[in-house]
């Protein structure tokens, strides 16, 4: 137990522990795992949050901080992401329902924020597109600078070798899944 405090990982109490080392078994595999999966609640709670809030520079809440994201990093090659995509995954995330997201969306469309656009999809009048505004793509930028910042000072134990071989390993962990492709936005969109 002292080893797994030593290393960052949450103390589990005994009947935590031994169950978990019941269902590792004896497969070297299972027991790697089961020791990656001892990471979640550290990186989810202790630094995936903490990022959040940062990219939000005190101005945009955690959720509109992840739809932010999402339209970066899932947009297509102009930058549009269907809002239902939106609307699906923060309501998987956060659970929350699709009239919250719509307020969130509409507060990063409005002043002050005006962080995001949203238009009917050409092809589509059912269907909404949203992009990040030139001011959205300035405050993701000062985003993205804030959360490298925090990472430095919450990771500067850890040097240059061993943080390449963790982004090697989350690269290859997290590889885009087909279903993880952003969809095709139709023309006229951009």
């Amino acid at each position: 137990m002292a080893k797994q405090e030593k290393s960052g990982q949450q103390s589990v109490g005994r009947a935590g522990a031994a169950s978990a080392d019941e269902a590792r078994g004896n497969d070297p595999r299972r027991s790697s795992l089961g020791d990656l999966l001892s990471f979640y609640y550290p990186m989810h709670y202790r630094i995936g949050i903490d990022v959040e809030t940062v990219m939000g520079q005190g101005r945009i809440s955690r959720k509109q901080g992840t739809i932010l994201w999402l339209i970066h990093s899932r947009g297509d090659k102009d930058g549009w992401l269907r809002r239902k995509l939106i609307e699906e995954r923060l309501s998987a995330w956060f659970e929350i329902s699709n009239s919250s997201v719509s307020n969130l969306l509409r507060e990063l469309t409005r002043p002050p924020l005006e962080l995001v656009k949203q238009i009917e999809n050409p092809t589509s009048g059912r269907e909404k597109l949203v992009c990040l505004t030139p001011k959205g793509r300035a405050f993701l930028d000062e985003s993205i600078r804030q959360s490298i910042d925090y990472l430095g000072r919450h990771l500067e134990h850890v040097d240059q070798t061993q943080l390449d071989r963790g982004i090697q390993f989350f690269k290859l962990a997290f590889q885009p899944l087909s279903s993880d492709a952003p969809p095709p936005t139709p023309e006229g969109a951009g």
